[in-house]
């Protein structure tokens, strides 16, 4: 990364534990794309339920040469989590599958409809005949 890792805790105390666990899951968003430009972390305690326990929000901004990835996890209502590595390694999980998506879309590794090749070959045929 050209620009070191940002980690932000919002109202929660700060966790050298959590910043090393955000730190080790960047380092292999640095393996997929080694021209990444940055990467911000913001970790927050969502508002603070009696029944539910303590929620937490990540949300997670890559900076890209052409563009930025931005994702936002926080489990729903539905989901009782209370564990912020986790919700760190869910938040992380997608950021890699959109990471990842993006650099086949720029080498253009994009899988393309059959309709698109049969009409692609059929304009190949056309114009080696001529």
């Amino acid at each position: 990364m050209e620009i070191p890792l940002q980690i932000t805790f919002r109202a929660m105390p700060h966790s050298d534990s959590l910043e090393t666990h955000v730190r080790r899951r960047a380092a292999k968003l640095d393996r997929i794309f080694q021209r990444l430009m940055s990467c911000r972390v913001v970790l927050e305690a969502a508002h603070r339920r009696h029944r539910h326990g303590k929620r937490y929000r990540v949300c997670i901004d890559l900076g890209l040469p052409r563009g930025e990835i931005a994702v936002s996890h926080a489990p729903g209502d539905d989901r009782n989590v209370e564990d912020a590595h986790a919700i760190v390694d869910e938040a992380f999980d997608e950021a890699i599958r959109r990471l990842e998506e993006w650099v086949h879309r720029r080498r253009g590794e994009v899988k393309r409809h059959p309709v698109a090749r049969a009409r692609e070959r059929r304009l190949k045929l056309a114009l080696t005949t001529r």
